[in-house]
């Protein structure tokens, strides 16, 4: 809760999301997964960047079936794949074995990476509370399937009816959001709309010399303790 105010956001189900993510998750009291919106492709929906090799970002994530700009995200399937998965565990292995929570963190990564789920929403969910609750996140997470099965609005009338099934008027974007709302337009739907911006300070030691930032919030669970972590979910503003 913010200054007394109950906020919400709507976001789509990421694949072990930047720390934004985790920020905008932690700032509202509930947290609208965006399961039927459409999917789409190359997006951090089935993966997203982890510090590999030349100590540059590398793609890192799960295989999706019947993936389609056509189909919904709870349309959509997990390619349920054992060895991949546990490739991926030795990938993890490779670049973090050295870095001070890899124990830790692989306590929490390994059994999702290693799930069976075949429902790519059910798979993303499991997998956000499962982090969120490592990192003290207490948030509510909710389906955007519970307001209405399908959309044939554009997304602000989404937003709007949302916050109204709901009956909460302070919706929290990210900055992303700026390009396609304006707040006044909101205002007149009776939704008081805020843009989250992580600060740009948020630094910990990697392997690297050069902080690389916005990467899966895997390299931070490995780097740096639950505490420290936690920390850096208050280091955000709104504009």
């Amino acid at each position: 809760m913010i200054d007394g105010k109950k906020h919400i956001a709507l976001w789509q189900p990421y694949f072990f999301p930047y720390i934004g993510y985790w920020q905008i998750i932690h700032a509202v009291d509930l947290f609208v997964v965006a399961d039927n919106a459409h999917f789409i492709q190359n997006s951090r929906i089935y993966h997203n960047h982890i510090l590999g090799q030349g100590e540059q970002p590398q793609y890192f994530g799960i295989e999706v079936s019947h993936a389609s700009y056509n189909r919904l995200i709870c349309e959509t399937g997990r390619v349920v794949n054992l060895k991949r998965a546990d490739k991926m565990c030795r990938v993890l292995e490779y670049y973090y074995s050295k870095a001070p929570h890899y124990h830790e963190a692989m306590e929490v990564i390994k059994p999702i990476l290693l799930d069976e789920e075949p429902d790519l929403t059910r798979y993303l969910v499991k997998q956000l509370r499962a982090v969120a609750e490592y990192l003290g996140i207490k948030t509510e997470i909710r389906l955007l399937s519970e307001v209405s099965a399908r959309w044939d609005c554009k997304a602000p009338e989404v937003i709007r009816r949302t916050c109204e099934y709901f009956g909460i008027t302070n919706y929290i974007n990210s900055i992303t959001g700026t390009k396609y709302y304006d707040k006044e337009s909101f205002r007149e739907m009776g939704i008081n709309l805020q843009f989250h911006r992580r600060n740009d300070d948020i630094r910990y030691k990697q392997r690297c010399d050069e902080f690389v930032p916005d990467l899966s919030i895997i390299d931070p669970m490995m780097y740096c303790s639950r505490d420290e972590i936690h920390g850096m979910l208050d280091r955000y503003h709104f504009v």
